[in-house]
């Protein structure tokens, strides 16, 4: 099966650790892609919104067979607008920890349906329309179950982040969006996406199965072996 994995706020393609190879060993086509303005891609961040990830996933869909949406945190709603797009090329939506919106809802929206989490850490950015992680704040709500090193190694994956995509509402239909099946992983410690919240997404969104784990924020990088399970139960 087809498998594009979307990172989160802040983040890249390299955040998912070794959760590539190990879903390309399961025998699966896996792509980690960098969304417009992060890691490795070109775009200026400041100039970024949502409808830019949707735009760029829909893309990569297209010349393909239908993949599985695999979305980390904000990559829930990025792959949430790109099966908006493209749902003949969308076979299953997968939530890791992430943003789940219903029609009209933003990121910013849904993260104040919960207590403040990440938010004292979030600085302004260089680029005007842009903030960055003050990293030393960040590292216990992002990543307290990694060991320091792996703590460091994870903050320098962090980068700019485009204010306009975590603003901008999501437009979804029961038509296109609706008629995908989607199921979402719930991280139990998260510090950062609360479970409360996650568990509400979940529901309201009428998920055919919720899985969860005992990691926070990132378990791509805690628990990858466990993370991979759930991913292959799901598309099993």
């Amino acid at each position: 099966m087809r498998i594009i994995l979307v990172h989160g706020a802040w983040g890249q393609a390299a955040g998912w650790g070794i959760v590539p190879a190990m879903l390309s060993a399961a025998g699966h086509d896996v792509e980690a892609v960098d969304l417009p303005g992060h890691g490795a891609d070109p775009t200026p961040p400041g100039e970024v919104t949502l409808s830019h990830y949707a735009e760029a996933l829909a893309a990569r869909l297209r010349p393909g067979p239908p993949a599985a949406l695999v979305g980390h945190s904000m990559g829930g709603m990025a792959i949430s607008a790109a099966a908006e797009r493209a749902p003949e090329k969308v076979s299953h939506l997968i939530y890791v920890a992430a943003f789940l919106p219903r029609d009209g809802e933003s990121l910013l929206s849904l993260k104040r349906q919960e207590p403040e989490t990440i938010g004292p850490a979030v600085r302004p950015g260089a680029q005007k329309g842009t903030t960055m992680l003050d990293p030393e704040i960040a590292r216990d709500i992002l990543f307290q179950d990694l060991a320091p090193a792996r703590q460091a190694a994870a903050l320098a994956l962090l980068g700019p982040q485009a204010n306009a995509a975590q603003t901008e509402p999501v437009r979804l239909s029961d038509g296109r969006f609706g008629r995908i099946l989607r199921d979402y992983i719930l991280c139990r410690a998260d510090r950062t996406v609360t479970p409360e919240l996650q568990r509400m997404m979940s529901e309201q969104s009428r998920c055919r199965r919720v899985l969860e784990l005992d990691s926070g924020h990132f378990p791509q990088l805690s628990v990858p072996d466990q993370l991979v399970a759930q991913i292959l139960d799901c598309l099993a």
